[in-house]
């Protein structure tokens, strides 16, 4: 179907578009291990901040606790993370088990040859200006007192 300029000028519904598109891929090279992009970055969080619970990955993945929580157990039903004493008595930390490890390892590879496919047109002085663009895009956020400066150059 034609785009017309109001569409071609729109930079969300650019965004979206490119979204869709890398994301069908994405799912594409995912879908031999059952588990979706959203699920692959779930793991990838508790992987880098191991110890955290349910309320900081829903936060990070933009869900309510209770997604997180269904979420988190889904992993943990594949063996893939595991719930160790909290801060508290109300909270879970997650760790990621060996099983997790090895299936991010796997899945990282799969959905990088995704982007290298979906950015194939792109020269590797693009791809790197993209990811700058990408990450400039959204409200300017006012920097805490003490903050470290977000590198927006790789």
């Amino acid at each position: 179907m034609k785009q017309g300029s109001d569409l071609k000028a729109l930079m969300g519904y650019q965004v979206q578009r490119a979204h869709l598109i890398m994301e069908a891929d994405a799912r594409a090279a995912l879908s031999s291990f059952d588990l979706s992009p959203a699920k692959l970055t779930a793991l990838i969080l508790i992987r880098d901040n191991p110890g955290s619970d349910q309320t900081a990955l829903g936060k990070a993945l933009s869900v309510n606790r209770s997604s997180a929580m269904k979420l988190v157990n889904i992993l943990a039903d594949r063996n893939l993370v595991e719930r160790r004493s909290g801060r508290d008595l109300r909270t879970n930390a997650l760790h990621l088990r060996p099983e997790g490890e090895a299936l991010v390892a796997a899945m990282l590879d799969a959905t990088r040859q995704s982007d290298a496919r979906m950015t194939a047109r792109l020269t590797a002085d693009e791809v790197r200006t993209l990811h700058t663009l990408l990450r400039k895009l959204g409200p300017d956020i006012p920097k805490r007192k003490g903050a470290v400066k977000r590198d927006d150059k790789g």
